[in-house]
């Protein structure tokens, strides 16, 4: 989709927002600016696109690193629906996504490329990885998806959906999951413990602490990482309270069973929830949205496939912004798409914000498409204190990375 002129330049005066130093850019290739640095006091949240997946990297306001999902479905899936790797198949997704956090977090000056956190929302392939017969070997088990991300990037704490036994709603589900990779994953944890001393843990619901601050809490006190929902189990709101939602004896699949949680820097608030559900019976986002209120961004749940993002969730979280994680070809739903855009479910203004494109989504939307912004990596930058944000769309293909859209918000 080509971006309006005037809209590319008004979205780049407003970087002043963040003293950022690209004003006057124009969506020339010449002219093109990258994203400048990071810097501490700032949250950034980078949705990385590849193609086959979701990967989400995060830069919290004192410099503690957190990714989110490190997909990859491999070369398996059928290209009448799914989209081509991006930028292309000469590396691995976890490949691309290691040089991508390499680049951005230079401004942290480590010594070497490290995460904080990993958080696994659940266990499909295009969220962990995958194991097909070309997929390459390391350690004992398949290197895909997290187990390929960590040979190249150090990782303090796993969190997941099922340690330590994976056995919700039974051993046998988790499993057939993923089929064969999910045992390459077992392995993977067990190597991670012993050899590489990280930590694993299971999503706390209800915890703050989980994905604590590391390098100076006290001075953001108005940063907060919520876990909110896993496994059936959801927080009551209050404390480190949690009640259950859906027992082990209701068999969930493993999108429901998904880990979510929210985000806040002052007035600012970010959902993630994998690939929960809006199904009734197997209803996740009207139970979550009775927790939570105006939301700033959020991430589409399963992709924004049909069985997401019900009226009720839209309804009561408004995202101003929402992003689309997007592999397939019903990424998002016609069906759902007449939701996300729907001005009786709630009025207010939206931006829909698409990863990648896959190349016959327009005739599968029709007119819903053109409501979409410029695909890439998808990049929410929120400024000190959580006042304002910018999301930027970056180059996916070009390997550099060049800013071609921004659009600038405040949470007020």
């Amino acid at each position: 989709m080509k971006t309006d002129r005037r809209t590319f330049l008004t979205g780049i005066s407003t970087l002043s927002l963040l003293n950022l130093t690209v004003a006057g850019q124009t969506e020339t290739d010449e002219n093109r600016k990258q994203l400048p640095d990071w810097e501490e006091g700032l949250l950034d949240i980078h949705h990385i696109s590849t193609g086959r997946g979701d990967a989400t990297y995060i830069i919290c306001p004192d410099g503690t690193t957190m990714v989110i999902d490190v997909g990859d479905l491999g070369k398996g899936r059928s290209p009448e629906i799914t989209m081509p790797p991006i930028p292309d198949g000469s590396k691995s997704p976890a490949e691309w996504i290691a040089e991508y956090i390499r680049h951005f977090s230079k401004p942290l000056k480590q010594e070497t490329p490290a995460v904080d956190y990993v958080f696994l929302t659940h266990f499909h392939g295009d969220h962990i990885g995958t194991k097909q017969a070309d997929t390459p070997m390391g350690n004992g088990y398949a290197l895909s998806g997290i187990t390929m991300l960590a040979e190249h990037i150090a990782v303090g704490k796993i969190v997941d959906r099922g340690f330590p036994n994976y056995d919700f709603p039974s051993r046998e589900a988790v499993k057939s999951s993923n089929g064969a990779f999910f045992e390459d994953y077992l392995k993977f944890v067990d190597h991670q413990q012993k050899v590489r001393k990280t930590v694993f843990e299971i999503l706390d619901v209800g915890s703050t602490s989980q994905f604590a601050l590391k390098r100076n809490p006290e001075k953001y006190e108005n940063f907060r990482i919520q876990n909110l929902y896993v496994n059936g189990e959801i927080w009551t709101g209050k404390g480190t309270g949690k009640e259950t939602l859906f027992p082990k004896s209701a068999q969930l699949g493993e999108n429901p069973c998904s880990g979510a949680i929210e985000i806040s820097y002052g007035n600012f608030r970010y959902f993630s929830g994998g690939d929960i559900t809006g199904l009734i019976n197997r209803d996740v986002e009207t139970a979550l949205s009775k927790l939570l209120g105006k939301t700033h961004v959020m991430t589409l749940n399963h992709h924004g496939y049909r069985d997401a993002i019900n009226a009720t969730f839209l309804a009561k979280l408004k995202p101003r912004v929402m992003i689309v994680p997007v592999w397939d070809a019903y990424h998002p739903h016609v069906e759902t798409l007449a939701r996300m855009t729907d001005t009786t479910i709630y009025p207010d203004k939206r931006s829909i914000y698409p990863t990648g494109m896959f190349p016959g989504l327009q005739s599968k939307l029709g007119d819903g498409v053109q409501t979409f912004k410029p695909s890439g990596h998808v990049v929410v930058r929120v400024g000190k204190g959580g006042k304002d944000y910018i999301v930027f769309v970056l180059d996916a293909t070009s390997k550099s990375w060049d800013i071609i859209y921004s659009e600038k918000f405040t949470t007020s």
